[in-house]
C-alpha cells in the first residue's frame, strides 16, 4: 500500500520496535505522516484542478501536479521499508501468540515486555 501502512499488531509490537531501534521507530512515524500527507494531496489535487477549470485558468502543464502525491507516497513507503530493515538488522521478531517482541542487541537477546 502506497499511502497507508499496516497498523501495529499490538502495543507490545510498537513499543518493542521503539526499544529495539529508536531510529527505525522515528522513521516509521515519519513514514506514517508522509503517507497521510500524500493521501491528502491525492484527494486535494483533483479538487484544485476542477477549481482551476471552473475559473478558466486551467493549463495542460498543470497535469504534472498529479505526480506530487505519487512521489510523496513513494517517499513514505521507502521510509517505512527502511524502518523495518533497521529492525531486521537486529533480528526483530514479534510473536503473535505470546505478544512479545524479540531482538538481538549486541550479543544479548532482548524481550519486550520483560517478564517479572
Amino acid at each position: 500500500m502506497l499511502f497507508i501502512h499496516p497498523m501495529w499488531d499490538s502495543e507490545n509490537q510498537r513499543l518493542g520496535l521503539k526499544a529495539c531501534s529508536p531510529v527505525g521507530y522515528a522513521l516509521h512515524e515519519v513514514a506514517d505522516m508522509t503517507g497521510l500527507i500524500g493521501l491528502v494531496l491525492l484527494i486535494s489535487m483533483p479538487v484544485y484542478v476542477v477549481y482551476r477549470v471552473g475559473m478558466h485558468k486551467f493549463a495542460w502543464q498543470m497535469c504534472w501536479l498529479f505526480l506530487i502525491p505519487l512521489f510523496v507516497g513513494i517517499v513514505g513507503r521507502v521510509l517505512w521499508e527502511i524502518s523495518w530493515k533497521l529492525a531486521a538488522k537486529r533480528r526483530f521478531h514479534y510473536d503473535d501468540e505470546t505478544r512479545t517482541a524479540h531482538w538481538i542487541e549486541g550479543e544479548n537477546a532482548r524481550v519486550f515486555p520483560r517478564s517479572s
